[in-house]
């Protein structure tokens, strides 16, 4: 069940929401710089998710050279640390 404070800011949401339209249709906004902005906010988004991706494999292969001694798990270590050894060269 929503509460009282919820259904009060319904009202500035949706008035929030028609005045950042108006502003939009009338041409309030450089529409080059908007774009331009976009682009730049995609870029470092991606780049971002680069980073945290690459980040986050390195640190998972580290994960799993701690466990070389266990079967199966050790075995597939061991051939990305081979593989990666060997780009290296």
């Amino acid at each position: 069940m929503p509460s009282k404070r919820t259904k009060s800011k319904d009202p500035d949401y949706e008035k929030l929401g028609r005045m950042v339209s108006a502003i939009y249709e009338f041409g309030y906004i450089d529409k080059k710089k908007l774009y331009l902005m976009s682009f730049v906010k995609g870029l470092f988004a991606g780049l971002g998710g680069v980073i945290g991706a690459t980040i986050l494999a390195a640190l998972i292969i580290w994960v799993l050279s701690l466990f070389s001694s266990v079967p199966l798990i050790g075995h597939f270590s061991e051939k990305v640390r081979s593989t990666i050894e060997t780009s290296q060269q």
